[in-house]
């Protein structure tokens, strides 16, 4: 399996538990638990950029992470709003209307609303994890190998 989506499974299978958790403890109407999202979807994000570094770590091209981070980042959040719809809308229906009540949107799509919320939400996550992340493993160019080769000081042209 690609890891690309292999780590997009990880991120919404535990963004789905971490969900199941708080609703059972009654906290799923909080909605400021919904940020430790960002560090679950940041923590897979690094272990899939992780996966494609140690892949090839001469080779290592920034794109290359990047678009590793963004698919599996991608691919989770889709899930997740899925799962979000189908629980949101056909199981509990009560939990979406104390979520309109705490979100002030205007109009009366609301269902959509909300879902464009966690999908967004998701999306904009995991573009910042992927460009926070990806600094770790770029290669420097400033390194006494690369110095010595182009030392202008030592050039006996």
């Amino acid at each position: 399996m690609n890891s690309n989506i292999k780590y997009g499974f990880y991120i919404a299978a535990t963004l789905i538990g971490y969900f199941l958790i708080i609703d059972l403890l009654g906290l799923a109407e909080i909605i400021y638990l919904s940020f430790f999202n960002a560090v679950i979807t940041a923590v897979c994000i690094f272990l899939a950029v992780r996966d494609v570094y140690k892949h090839d770590k001469e080779q290592f091209k920034y794109m290359e992470g990047f678009t590793a981070g963004l698919l599996a980042g991608l691919i989770g959040t889709t899930i997740f709003t899925i799962f979000m719809a189908i629980y949101l809308f056909e199981v509990r229906p009560e939990l979406a209307q104390a979520l309109q009540e705490q979100i002030n949107i205007a109009g009366s799509g609301i269902e959509f609303a909300i879902l464009l919320f966690v999908f967004l939400s998701g999306v904009a996550t995991t573009i910042t994890s992927a460009l926070v992340i990806l600094p770790i493993y770029k290669q420097s160019w400033n390194t006494k190998k690369v110095r010595k080769e182009q030392d202008p000081m030592n050039d006996e042209h």
